[in-house]
């Protein structure tokens, strides 16, 4: 009969075969409640080989363990890198489900340590790794860091779910919240201040936390304590946890305390090709303005979107000196019930209410049922609080679908479209406008050409990793002149129906007259190169 250690020959297989076992028997939901997305050899392996060597006595944290598959895939490589004969293993986990799966893992390694004369120091912590870390936070304390561990590796593939701001994590670690945030923000901020001064933090989660609102707590903490050395993007989301049907955009970074010049940037299309992806090297200050307030990180992943970057740092002014605006749509539909109407004609006591499937690319279309959606917001003394006035606007989805070939779906909105002094615009929609004027006829067509084209689609891309696009994302974006908008607006509105083709040809010959956009048709290619 063949036993466990003559079957499985590395731990790493062995934490895999038993953490498919565990993901097979137990129900999605619980899965997801506990934002758990197992991570495959092969990428453990990848993330195990970003670490460096260092002395022969080592310490190890992997908060939200799981199986424990990360940690073993680390060890497995860095005893090929240098003589190692002690190691202190932390690892965190709650679910009482899987623990005894971290258990069995952690029985197999220990045993496989001393077949090689290491001795292995261990603890399963079965508490919450923010709440009992949440001491670093606090800077009254003249040695804050006397009493908590610091560690050489973080590894760490962390839980991914939203959690109220009134959370005791999210409380806890409140140097990193903004609005809702996502607990695996908060694993990455306490894991960065629990690094020693050589450490090294090598993390997979979710790209989200580039950009946005919502992490720039988050930022500004995370990168005062850390540098980027490494990213890794996968270009296929729909392959990365495919046992566990996610639909994420997820990366594989690696930091340390040390300012890192350069970051290293590597492409693969899945956990497949992860042996020999491509790799590009970049000046850190090119991905990252660390002077800046809102420190969004920008990721390409070949050189049309790299070159995109470089036109758009070109330009120096957002909407907002233009005198315009970015909001979000202000009738929630749930808190709105007793004014939505599904039938009557459209009045001055009854205005349009328009939804994000009333907004295609740069067309509207109304009335477009969808479901038994209403179509119509009642125009009341109580209402007004939730409506606008009945303008021109620019509308942009806060949400496109994975089916979307844009992450940016925009179309011109003008008065003209309904005989109404007010209209409602639902919450998954943007809005562009003028607060105390009105935007022409040509700014109205240049800004919606400019975000239904590719080069803002591309540019977008570069830091924004999810299907949302916020307001505040959008209110960053550099924008080219005005006059040179209201030149493609002027073009654009020739045509009846401006598609993506048409667009571009328009706005890359307009900014090309101008200089701004020469190297955006340069190859997508990275050198290919070998990872060891």
């Amino acid at each position: 009969m063949i036993t466990v250690k003559e079957k499985y020959r590395l731990p790493s297989e062995f934490a895999e075969f038993i953490g498919l076992e565990y993901a097979c028997s137990t129900s999605d939901k619980h899965k997801k409640d506990n934002g758990q997305y197992f991570t495959s050899k092969q990428i453990a392996d990848f993330m195990g080989n970003l670490g460096s060597p260092k002395s022969n006595k080592i310490s190890i944290l992997d908060p939200g363990c799981g199986t424990g598959i990360l940690s073993c895939s680390l060890i497995e490589k860095l005893i090929l890198k240098t003589d190692i004969n002690e190691i202190e293993l932390s690892l965190f986990e709650i679910d009482e489900k899987v623990l005894s799966v971290t258990q069995q893992v952690i029985d197999f390694l220990d045993s496989w340590l001393t077949e090689r004369n290491i001795k292995l120091k261990y603890q399963i912590n079965r508490t919450d790794f923010v709440i009992e870390n949440s001491m670093i936070f606090n800077t009254f304390t003249l040695f804050r860091f006397e009493k908590v561990n610091q560690y050489d590796y973080i590894i760490s593939n962390p839980p991914y779910f939203k959690i109220h701001k009134t959370d005791k994590r999210a409380i806890a670690a409140k140097e990193l919240v903004y609005g809702q945030p996502n607990i695996y923000s908060l694993f990455m901020g306490v894991a960065a201040k629990l690094l020693k001064q050589d450490g090294e933090l090598i993390f997979i989660t979710p790209r989200s936390f580039a950009a946005g609102n919502y992490f720039k707590a988050f930022r500004k903490s995370f990168f005062n304590d850390v540098s980027i050395s490494n990213i890794h993007i996968f270009e296929s989301r729909n392959k990365m946890f495919k046992n566990d049907n996610v639909l994420q955009e997820n990366i594989i970074l690696r930091a340390t305390k040390q300012f890192n010049e350069e970051i290293i940037i590597t492409v693969s299309e899945c956990d497949k090709g992860l042996s020999n992806p491509i790799e590009k090297k970049f000046k850190t200050s090119s991905l990252i303005d660390l002077k800046s307030k809102d420190k969004v990180l920008f990721i390409p992943s070949n050189d049309k979107e790299t070159s995109t970057i470089e036109v758009f740092k070109m330009w120096h002014n957002t909407l907002n000196d233009f005198n315009i605006q970015i909001s979000t749509g202000p009738v929630v539909a749930f808190r709105c019930t007793e004014f939505l109407r599904t039938e009557g004609i459209i009045n001055d006591s009854l205005s349009p209410l328009i939804w994000l499937h009333n907004i295609k690319e740069m067309s509207f279309i109304y009335p477009l049922q969808k479901g038994k959606k209403p179509s119509l917001i009642v125009n009341s003394n109580d209402s007004r609080k939730v409506l606008l006035k009945n303008k021109n606007y620019i509308l942009i989805r806060r949400f496109s679908s994975k089916d979307d070939k844009s992450r940016l779906i925009c179309c011109p909105y003008f008065s003209s479209a309904f005989k109404a002094e007010m209209v409602g615009f639902e919450n998954h929609l943007n809005y562009i406008h003028r607060p105390d004027g009105e935007l022409s006829e040509n700014e109205i067509w240049g800004i919606s050409a400019l975000y239904s084209s590719s080069l803002f689609d591309t540019y977008f891309r570069t830091f924004n990793g999810n299907t949302q696009v916020g307001a505040s994302e959008l209110k960053q974006i550099k924008m080219p002149p005005l006059d040179d908008i209201k030149i493609i607006g002027s073009r654009v509105k020739e045509f009846d129906n401006p598609g993506k083709q048409v667009i571009d040809i328009i706005v890359n010959e307009v900014l090309l007259e101008k200089s701004y956009v020469k190297n955006t048709r340069s190859t997508d290619d990275f050198a290919r190169v070998g990872v060891a």
